[in-house]
């Protein structure tokens, strides 16, 4: 072959490539934005995910660190992140070049006038695209000062309509029923009180609101005890709980949220995507993060069926329309208002 043949044939090996990826990350956005019904799952839980909602519970004081070396989010996202950029490990954009909250715009429906709530919001990136789409208002809650103070900055243009506040969002009082939509992306690991956050949930999203997770990993396939405890050692380096959506939909359900639907992608699939790729690279080669050194091990020793196959959880829900009711789980009530600045 002419050098000219052997770099033609090159170039087209690389557009193929590209062509393929894209496509790939354009199915997945197809499943993401098409979810099923979860009549079939969340009416038990294996004895796995009932430990733990008791041996997992993240603690006060461990609530702002990244991995096992005590870096906070600031010390590790202010340095290597830019300020648009996005924490989620994965958000499924229809193409690798597409802004990465589309698949999020699209399950939330915003309307011009609704009030939206994100409770872990980062530095603000998902409610500025939101908000630059449509006429919405959004809260954004953060437990970081720097990164609230990124998104107030950065919000300025959209003239108050995208706030931001200091707070633990496990104590946090607002009025009820005054959301038209609730979102957490890859946030409500960090709670301390599941039952509470989600009962927390009910009460401030308006009859009909839709209330949106994220949330990477899940117990629902587990059946060793090895796997469990190899599972359990990368929660106290990362200090996040895995909730899957078996999980979050037999708590969902009992508290009287209808409909209720999901999709749960393995991590042969949501590990491929642009997204998870830059944050693996992120935390193995620029942080050099002790954590990745237990990851590795626990996939060595786990169950290969359930490392890859472990679900990338999204569950999507709506507060029935008609008069309101209270939660049907425990609940303590908010000690605390933050200033909605």
């Amino acid at each position: 072959m002419t050098p000219v043949s052997i770099v033609l044939l090159a170039a087209g090996l690389v557009a193929a490539l590209f062509a393929a990826y894209t496509l790939f990350h354009c199915l997945l956005f197809l499943l993401v934005t098409h979810l099923k019904s979860a009549e079939e799952i969340g009416h038990e839980l294996n004895e796995f995910e009932r430990r733990q909602l008791v041996e997992w519970t993240p603690r006060l004081d461990n609530l702002l660190q990244h991995d096992d070396q005590n870096r906070t989010y600031d010390d590790v996202f202010r340095l290597y992140l830019g300020e648009n950029e996005n924490y989620c490990t994965c958000v499924f954009p229809p193409t690798i070049f597409a802004p990465p909250y589309q698949a999020v715009y699209t399950l939330l429906e915003p309307e011009p006038g609704m009030r939206l709530l994100d409770l872990g919001c980062g530095s603000g990136a998902a409610a500025r695209y939101l908000a630059g789409r449509c006429a919405i208002e959004v809260l954004c809650v953060t437990n970081s000062p720097v990164q609230a103070e990124i998104c107030r900055r950065k919000s300025k243009s959209f003239e108050g309509r995208v706030k931001a506040t200091v707070a633990d969002f496990d104590d946090l009082s607002l009025p009820e029923c005054t959301f038209d939509a609730i979102y957490s992306l890859e946030s409500i690991g960090y709670t301390k009180d599941l039952d509470a956050w989600l009962a927390r949930c009910w009460r401030l999203l308006k009859p009909g609101g839709r209330l949106l997770i994220l949330s990477p990993g899940s117990l629902d396939g587990c059946r060793r005890e090895q796997d469990y405890r190899n599972v359990t050692a990368f929660f106290e380096n990362w200090h996040y709980n895995f909730f899957g959506a078996n999980l979050l939909v037999l708590k969902m359900r009992q508290l009287g949220f209808a409909p209720i639907r999901y999709r749960q992608l393995p991590f042969w699939a949501w590990g491929l995507t642009w997204s998870f790729i830059r944050r693996l690279l992120l935390w193995k080669f620029r942080l050099r993060m002790r954590t990745m050194v237990h990851l590795e091990r626990i996939i060595w020793s786990t169950s290969k069926a359930f490392v890859f196959g472990n679900a990338y959880n999204i569950v999507l829900a709506r507060r029935p329309l008609g008069p309101s009711s209270s939660p049907s789980i425990g609940d303590a009530p908010a000690t605390r208002r933050p200033e909605d600045d």
